[in-house]
């Protein structure tokens, strides 16, 4: 009866030690990130604190795009994560905004796995349990709309973990809420980090909430990096007058610094959103308008720039919003969709 009880006892004791996960800093294996110097899981420089608009810096602290990428053999995962700003929305999911999404690659596919559900300010999540122990390549993205103090990977005592690295030039998105991730439900389904499991390439997300607006200083940042291309999606954020005064200068000053890199224009997908008021909808239409002229002008010395026809994203929007302009997980594959065709057709 003794032995018994003690055979037991030293069971549950070794069965409880070694369901303790071991935690490991994240950011390590993070990527999504185009500037070593940026503060942790931010996505501008230090110095672009004093040379952005204010409304952008306090955005870039947001990590959105920014990924976990691992290679592990773990039988379970667990994370630790700490807010930033614990922001909330009425209008987007707080696992979108300030949640945490696993993906596994099996078979070259992606596959969804677990997301962190944000409860508080400082939160532990398992997100899965009873894997076989062989090694695996995971995704592990951060909030799109909040930003993080801290990240940490909870894996079984005995698995391992991995960096993963890049060989390709990463995809440079920039634009607006709608790049950014509004308002899909969790952070892996923003359109960006979709064309990036679509295409296995790094994508780096440049959206700034109701702030893609050409600023020369973001221009001048994205010319930085070596990209294997860049999308501009920032039209939804401009009226006619920036339009005007921005696109061409900020569009040829990026073309001449990368002449070999191809360059992608999404015009306005809102473009029909006032059909039911003739002036939002003319509006609208100009601004497409004019975004059209400036490309077809550039095109004539810029063989690399690109435009996506605004008929191949009119469906986008259609039952794929939330309130009309940001985008639901419907719409943000809509748009994943189109747009991974132009990419994998542009990129050499």
């Amino acid at each position: 009866m003794r032995r018994s009880l003690c055979f037991l006892l030293l069971f549950f004791s070794v069965f409880l030690f070694a369901a303790e996960p071991v935690f490991y800093d994240a950011q390590p294996y993070l990527e999504g990130m185009a500037f070593d110097d940026a503060p942790p899981f931010s996505r501008l420089p230090l110095n672009a604190e004093e040379l952005v608009r204010k409304p952008v810096w306090d955005l870039s602290r947001n990590s959105a795009g920014v990924v976990a990428h691992f290679i592990s053999d773990a039988t379970e995962i667990h994370i630790q994560w700490e807010l930033l700003n614990n922001f909330h929305m009425v209008h987007m999911a707080g696992t979108g905004i300030r949640g945490l999404d696993l993906y596994v690659k099996h078979d070259k596919n992606w596959f969804h796995l677990g997301t962190g559900k944000p409860y508080k300010e400082e939160n532990t999540r398992r997100l899965i349990k009873n894997l076989s122990a062989e090694p695996r390549e995971y995704m592990l993205y951060c909030p799109l709309y909040d930003g993080l103090k801290s990240l940490s990977i909870g894996l079984n005592p005995e698995a391992t973990i991995e960096k993963i690295g890049r060989k390709d030039k990463p995809l440079v998105f920039y634009g607006t809420s709608i790049t950014q991730g509004g308002c899909v439900s969790r952070p892996g389904m923003a359109y960006p980090a979709i064309i990036g499991r679509m295409l296995n390439r790094e994508s780096i997300n440049l959206g700034f909430s109701g702030n893609g607006r050409m600023d020369p200083e973001i221009v001048d940042y994205i010319s930085e990096i070596d990209a294997a291309c860049y999308v501009f999606d920032c039209f939804p954020n401009m009226d006619i007058k920036m339009i005007k005064e921005r696109a061409e200068v900020e569009l040829k000053k990026l073309l001449e610094a990368h002449p070999k890199t191809p360059v992608l224009l999404v015009p306005n997908i809102m473009e029909e959103d006032g059909w039911f008021d003739p002036e939002v909808y003319n509006a609208n239409v100009a601004e497409n308008t004019e975004v059209t002229a400036i490309y077809n002008r550039l095109k004539k010395s810029h063989k690399n720039l690109y435009m996506i026809p605004f008929k191949q994203i009119r469906n986008v929007s259609v039952e794929g919003t939330v309130d009309g302009i940001h985008l639901t997980d419907l719409g943000a594959m809509r748009m994943a969709e189109v747009m991974e065709k132009w990419i994998k057709r542009i990129v050499k």
